[in-house]
């Protein structure tokens, strides 16, 4: 049987939102990387929003830059899975700064698509402890805990598919 499977935040950006083809493009990359979608929504937030998400950055000289680009427009959060799942969207997106990621990893998201150092296209939890606390802010209604008890043996199973149209969940018929 599989390992347990991680779970991570993921954000697509308003820079990559805005465009339809990048976004579409965004989401199939995560798909052929072997990530399990198991939840997706579109949100815009206030102001507000974006000033506590990123309190910890408050007095750097990016935090006024990066709490107004990112309630500037509608974004799209995910709760992804699979094993070793923030190490491998950290490497999908690539290093933060742009310019970076274009010399180092040329294959990733943000070299491929990023514009600026905060206009990066992509976010991604940085460990187990700030993906349970990200996913939590996106997220409310989901519970970290209860997916890896409940839904995660089940998934492993093959008892639990998810439908990467609706971006929701089924129980799989037993066989």
């Amino acid at each position: 049987m599989a390992k347990v499977l991680q779970l991570t935040l993921a954000v697509i950006k308003p820079d990559a939102v805005a465009h339809p083809l990048m976004l579409e493009a965004l989401h199939q990359r995560i798909l052929d990387n072997s990530f399990v979608i198991v939840r997706c929504k579109d949100l815009v937030w206030r102001r507000q929003d974006s000033e506590r998400f990123y309190a910890e950055h408050s007095g750097r000289f990016f935090y006024q830059r990066l709490v107004e680009f990112m309630s500037s427009g509608p974004m799209r959060a995910y709760v992804l899975a699979r094993e070793d799942a923030i190490r491998h969207w950290r490497d999908l997106m690539g290093p933060t700064k742009v310019f970076r990621a274009r010399h180092t990893s040329p294959a990733s998201i943000r070299a491929q698509f990023g514009l600026t150092d905060t206009r990066n296209t992509t976010h991604g939890s940085d460990s187990v402890e700030s993906a349970e606390r990200e996913i939590r802010f996106f997220f409310p209604e989901f519970y970290v805990e209860d997916w890896m008890k409940k839904e995660e043996p089940l998934f492993r199973a093959g008892q639990i598919q998810y439908d990467l149209q609706k971006l929701t969940h089924t129980l799989a018929p037993h066989s």
